[in-house]
């Protein structure tokens, strides 16, 4: 069997698929720390820069994502069993997480935007 026939994924790589969901659920958190704050000082500040620093940090998630795709060809991944293929086929998933995580920390910012911290 040859080298390349037994390589597999790059563990690595595999962390682009929970990163984004792991940023999420950090902003969840840390937001949820943050309302007693703002409701008492009557400042959002803190919670908008939580909220945009990780739709940032997602954003740089896909870019990562997206860098490992266009490397070893931008193609849908297919059923061959070879490494660029699962790279492919990694990076792409890597790429759905982030959107999906993305539209779940805009709807939070939303939320943050238009309710009062002191609401809940």
């Amino acid at each position: 069997m040859v080298q390349a026939e037994r390589a597999t994924t790059p563990k690595g790589l595999w962390l682009l698929i929970v990163t984004a969901p792991i940023i999420v659920a950090i902003q969840m958190e840390i937001n949820f720390a943050l309302v007693p704050l703002a409701c008492t000082a009557q400042r959002r500040v803190a919670l908008y820069v939580v909220t945009l620093v990780a739709l940032l940090l997602t954003i740089l998630t896909a870019w990562i994502a997206y860098s490992f795709w266009r490397r070893v060809g931008i193609e849908w991944p297919a059923e061959r069993d070879d490494l660029v293929d699962r790279i492919r086929f990694i990076s792409v998933l890597g790429l759905l997480s982030s959107g999906m995580s993305f539209l779940v920390i805009l709807a939070q910012g939303i939320a943050t935007i238009q309710f009062d911290p002191c609401q809940l």
